[in-house]
């Protein structure tokens, strides 16, 4: 018996059996129970299309932004939220294929606490009885040394990715301040393949949150989440660093908080160290209270944010029309921090300069960028005391960044604003003569005197730190005249028997001071115990009043005559 392989326009009743409804089979069709028609055969090159399509739409649907933001999003949660371990993220670290690296599970602490142990037997017993602040830190060998997932193998690879659990033990006055769990990164730019300077990050996941800023720098306020342990690279005149962060200071740049200190890793004696700051978003947000605020780093990336308005302020520079003045830059630009990172690049040999940051505080009624300086690992390389004026770099190496923001701007108004030109003249000789005089180049360096002696090590040629710096007065005002085109400069000498002000500075009674031609030096005389002013002689000319104004148009000699009351 056939059936019609027609479809009833209504379902059978009273026990019928309903025929298929997809395709039409050929062949009888027989009562009783369902008989299903056998599976058509899917041709192997078909398979195999349909295989390659799915891997080709996986590979589609992986380059989305949706699926991009949402492996985002989770190893953010895991990992960089700080937390602790919780099943979730220890579930999205699993996916992701990451270790659970969070101290505080149970599992991690036992080996935290072992870690802590290795760390206080690292510690130089001597140096730590010496008081120096002395950094500690331990971690699995493979995670410094494993060439799949050691960060010092991988030295070009960044990021929380990047971050291996450890142990840090610190002393200081010699007592032990701190030992916890952190997080361990490699840090720097061009140094990074030498795994001499790391970041140890204080995390809840870690087992301890941020520490506050005087237990590292005594006397701040905040709190620290990061640290940065930097190797001096170069030993000549040692303090490096230290020296040029206090210089940078002086002359008007922002510069991260460090101390100097000499820290381990497994056990390897790095040496004289320097610990600061880690210039980042987090650290301002914490420094200024508010987030309102962009962060530009040199030489490194940035979000869309940073890049879009440092990449305005860069046009600007290029673009406006000339002659561009000194109060159109003021209001975009403080610069005296900026001259005072290109200048103290000059005054320091500093061949490496053009790093660190801008900041830009939003907050401000008239926001401009503002200059933080960091990294002058190369400052005093290049100087001599004795070098005559053809074999010394003066603004060479400034120059080289010609292109670069600050640099562009510098020398656009140099070249285009007479009253910018007056104005880092003045800087530059107020910098020389009072800024860095002699008796604060003395007091910049007995700390650092006094530190070596503490711990007993030869780290620092004090008599080499003291006669370069000696020499940069005469030197710098000569490279100034041949790479800037400045005036041709004199001296002006002072003497008293009684503290007088000049420049509306601080008091001497012998004084040597350098000026370009036809810049003005100012004096002031105030009666003290005993005596009462009577009058200048400037070159054998007597000047009346305790009120003096000279200009500089030769080698000038100053006294100023008290008699007694």
């Amino acid at each position: 018996m056939s059936i019609s392989t027609t479809r009833p326009s209504s379902t059978q009743h009273g026990g019928g059996t309903t025929p298929p409804s997809g395709p039409r089979v050929a062949g009888p069709y027989v009562s009783g129970p369902a008989r299903m028609a056998p599976a058509p055969r899917i041709p192997l090159w078909a398979a195999a299309l349909f295989v390659a399509a799915l891997l080709c739409a996986g590979l589609l649907l992986e380059r989305t932004s949706a699926v991009r933001q949402y492996r985002f999003v989770s190893l953010d949660m895991a990992t960089k939220k700080d937390a602790l371990g919780s099943p979730r993220k220890r579930q999205l670290l699993a996916e992701m294929g990451l270790p659970d690296v969070h101290a505080v599970a149970p599992e991690n602490t036992a080996h935290t606490a072992a870690l802590l142990e290795q760390a206080r037997r690292d510690a130089d017993p001597a140096m730590v009885a010496s008081g120096w602040p002395v950094f500690a830190v331990r971690t699995d060998e493979a995670s410094l040394n494993d060439p799949e997932t050691g960060i010092n193998v991988n030295h070009k690879e960044r990021g929380r990715e990047w971050e291996r659990p450890a142990a840090v033990v610190y002393y200081r006055d010699g007592q032990e301040r701190l030992a916890t769990g952190v997080g361990l990164r490699l840090h720097g730019g061009g140094s990074r393949d030498l795994g001499i300077s790391y970041r140890v990050y204080f995390r809840n996941a870690y087992g301890a949150p941020a520490q506050p800023a005087d237990v590292f720098f005594p006397g701040t306020e905040g709190t620290l989440k990061r640290l940065v342990l930097r190797k001096e690279k170069t030993t000549s005149p040692g303090f490096i660093n230290m020296l040029g962060l206090d210089i940078m200071g002086m002359l008007g740049a922002e510069t991260p908080r460090f101390v100097p200190a000499v820290f381990s890793v497994n056990g390897k004696d790095m040496g004289l160290s320097l610990v600061s700051e880690h210039i980042a978003d987090a650290h301002w947000k914490r420094r200024l209270g508010h987030d309102n605020f962009l962060l530009y780093s040199i030489r490194k990336g940035n979000d869309r944010a940073e890049f879009a308005a440092l990449r305005e302020l860069y046009l600007w520079i290029r673009l406006m029309p000339a002659p561009l003045t000194m109060p159109q830059a003021e209001r975009r630009m403080d610069l005296r921090s900026m001259c005072a990172i290109i200048f103290g690049a000059v005054y320091m040999g500093e061949n490496d300069w053009d790093q660190g940051a801008l900041l830009l505080d939003k907050t401000q009624p008239d926001p401009r960028w503002t200059n933080i300086a960091w990294d002058l690992d190369q400052a005093f390389q290049h100087l001599s005391p004795t070098a005559p004026l053809e074999r010394r770099p003066g603004w060479k190496f400034a120059m080289d960044e010609a292109k670069a923001v600050r640099m562009r701007l510098f020398l656009r108004l140099w070249k285009e604003a007479p009253e910018f030109r007056t104005w880092f003249l003045r800087y530059v000789v107020d910098a020389l003569n009072h800024t860095l005089r002699p008796s604060e180049r003395e007091r910049m360096i007995a700390p650092y005197v006094a530190m070596e002696r503490q711990l007993g090590r030869e780290m620092f040629d004090q008599d080499m730190a003291a006669a370069m710096l000696a020499a940069r007065p005469v030197q710098v005002m000569e490279e100034t005249v041949r790479d800037l085109g400045a005036p041709a400069w004199s001296t002006v000498h002072v003497s008293s028997s009684c503290p007088v002000r000049i420049d509306d500075m601080a008091d001497y009674t012998e004084y040597t001071g350098r000026y370009f031609m036809g810049q003005t030096v100012r004096l002031h005389a105030t009666p003290q115990d005993g005596k009462r002013f009577s009058h200048w002689e400037a070159n054998g000319v007597r000047h009346s009043g305790p009120d003096m104004e000279l200009t500089v148009e030769r080698a000038t000699a100053i006294r100023a005559v008290f008699t007694d009351i």
